[in-house]
């Protein structure tokens, strides 16, 4: 396994330690009592990298387990290794993969849409905004921005930057092996289109050094020797435990981002001279990510 997969630079560590501090004071508003860590598990995690550096996913199961299931197996095939992100449009998204979703010969099974889940009591769910401009009212679970409509008994992973989601044809039963970043502005209207499985949690320094593609052309780059590619790409778990990073991200069920979320929405500080209407964009949360040895 590559050494860079497994370490970070002092350089780039105290860079995002940097942005990590800001994210919680600055951005977050200051909450009384900081947001204690959740470590990721293994089996949900996975380490990508390209020429740039490090991205570091959390996936999903609970409202994609059949596309998270799919998507690991690939992953123990080493089936993305050299593969590159082949479309890639600025402020939107970046796809990677075989190109299957385009048409091509592929022996991996389609995946059926997995697009929104029956509400569950048991979620440790945080209503954000109620009503939302694209759902009866937002919220999170588990770090992750959902939406959901209580008439219905339905919630769904919502297309916030960070997210990660399988690519498909018209058919909402065509996902396969292609899947896409959320790299630009939110673009909530594919929610419950899409099968969301996962979001970055850290490098999206290095998500937004992937290449882009012509923007006439769909951001579709004909000539490879231009595309990002991934240079490797596992689960945690499968990585030795004494050679893998910890990855932990904020603990959105405790009761300092609880904190931190009402003060970003009540704007007091003296810095607002025209206090901003109480309106919350799931999509603006920011749930901060960190890794150690």
């Amino acid at each position: 396994m590559n050494r860079h997969l497994h370490s970070v630079s002092k350089t780039r560590y105290a860079y995002w330690v940097a942005a990590l501090f800001c994210a919680l004071t600055t951005t977050a508003l200051q909450a009384a009592e900081p947001p204690p860590w959740r470590e990721l598990n293994p089996e949900n995690t996975v380490f990508l990298e390209t020429a740039d550096g490090l991205v570091l996913i959390e996936l999903n199961p609970d409202f994609a387990p059949v596309t998270v299931k799919q998507f690991k197996q690939l992953l123990s095939d080493g089936f993305y290794d050299g593969l590159s992100f082949y479309r890639v449009i600025d402020g939107f998204v970046a796809q990677g993969g075989d190109g299957s979703d385009m048409g091509e010969l592929s022996s991996v099974p389609l995946i059926d849409a997995e697009f929104e889940i029956d509400w569950n009591d048991k979620f440790s769910y945080l209503p954000v905004q109620a009503p939302d401009m694209f759902a009866p009212e937002t919220g999170i679970i588990d770090g992750f921005a959902v939406a959901r409509d209580p008439l219905r008994g339905k919630v769904w992973l919502t297309h916030c930057p960070g997210i990660i989601a399988m690519a498909r044809n018209d058919d909402k039963d065509s996902s396969r092996t292609d899947f896409y970043i959320v790299i630009g502005q939110a673009p909530r209207y594919l929610d419950r289109n899409m099968n969301i499985f996962g979001r970055v949690v850290f490098g999206m320094d290095v998500v937004q050094r992937i290449q882009r593609g012509p923007t006439l052309n769909n951001g579709i780059i004909q000539d490879e020797t231009r595309s990002t590619r991934i240079k490797t790409m596992r689960l945690a778990s499968e990585i030795p435990e004494e050679d893998r990073l910890k990855v932990y991200v904020t603990d959105t069920s405790s009761k300092g981002f609880k904190q931190l979320l009402k003060n970003r929405l009540n704007r007091k500080q003296k810095f607002f001279h025209n206090k901003p209407p109480r309106v919350l964009d799931v999509c603006q949360v920011p749930v901060a990510g960190r890794i150690t040895k």
